[in-house]
Parts: C-alpha cells; sequence; structure tokens
C-alpha cells in the first residue's frame, strides 16, 4: 500500500480519515487531517447551524407579536385615530375598584333615619368571574354565596353558576 501524497510505501493509516500515509506525511495523522482547513467544521454542519438559528428566531419573534393566552378573543383591537383619544378617556375613567354610591337617608316616623342599602358599581374587567368580584367586594358580614346571587338578581343575570361577564360590562353592587 502506497502513501496517498506520494510512491513511498505507507507506514501508517490516519485515525481520522483513513488514509495511508508514509513518515514524510503525517505523524499521528496525514498531512491533509493537520492542515489548520481541516480543523473547521464541515459545510453541512455551518448550514444546519444556520437552519437552526433562523427557526429560532422565527419562534421567538412569533413569541413576541403573539397575543398572551394564545386565543383569538385576546387579540388587541385597533381603533381609528379618532376614536383612541375617546378610548383612552374612558379607560382612564373606568376603573376596577368599586364606586359607592350613596344617597340621603330618608327620615322615619319619628324623625328616626331608616337604613337604606348602599349600593356600588363595579366596572368587569378581563377574566373576572362573579365569584371573584363577589369574594372581593362582598361585606363582612354576609355569606359569598348569598351575596353573589344579590349581584346576579341586582343585575338579571340569571344563575349566578352559569353567568358569563364581559369586560368593560358595568354591574351593580349591593
Amino acid at each position: 500500500m502506497n502513501c496517498y501524497a506520494c510512491a513511498n510505501e505507507a507506514t501508517s493509516q490516519c485515525k481520522r480519515c483513513g488514509r495511508p500515509y508514509c513518515d514524510a506525511h503525517g505523524d499521528a495523522l496525514c498531512a491533509e487531517c493537520l492542515k489548520p482547513a481541516s480543523a473547521l467544521p464541515s459545510y453541512t454542519l455551518y448550514r444546519g447551524s444556520l437552519l437552526a438559528l433562523l427557526v429560532g428566531t422565527a419562534f421567538a419573534l412569533w413569541l413576541l407579536v403573539s397575543p398572551p393566552g394564545g386565543s383569538e378573543e385576546s387579540s388587541p383591537v385597533v381603533l381609528p385615530q379618532q376614536e383612541k383619544a375617546t378610548a383612552t378617556a374612558a379607560s382612564a375613567t373606568a376603573t376596577s375598584t368599586p364606586t359607592r354610591l350613596t344617597t340621603p337617608t330618608p327620615a322615619g316616623p319619628a324623625g328616626v333615619p331608616t337604613a337604606t342599602p348602599t349600593t356600588g358599581t363595579y366596572v368587569v374587567q378581563e377574566g373576572d368571574t362573579l365569584y371573584d368580584i363577589g369574594e372581593r367586594l362582598k361585606p363582612a358580614d354576609k355569606n359569598l354565596v348569598d351575596f353573589v346571587r344579590e349581584i346576579a338578581q341586582l343585575n338579571s343575570l340569571g344563575d349566578p353558576d352559569s353567568v358569563v361577564l364581559h369586560p368593560g360590562q358595568t354591574l351593580i353592587i349591593p
């Protein structure tokens, strides 16, 4: 068997590529495998790395652009320019905290004031349920289930267990 680079008798075989070589054309590896250019990764490895980088970049951009929750319902609505000012003013006034409305207490038969229940309003936020609202706003002396039933009855919502609330909806709170 002859050396790959010359006509001399081969004394070793390259462990990396399998080429036979003589003492003049290699030591532990053949002279071709010892060249700096052969230490670089192959063209296929570069292409694979580039493809992985592009896929990772596309996925990262998709995560940045996609709406939270991944549903169509939660995607932002684009408003025309003139409606934006009205919408921002309306959202600045809408709060998720209840507004208690007090009414003057009428005088009873002997000039004694009678107790009038006070009511408030609550603007429904994204993800609110009737029980969540009831738990946040119920007075300490009331049962949660009874309070939620009162809210549902006062707002004509029907069965409190099957109520679907929509963000921006205003509820009257007893």
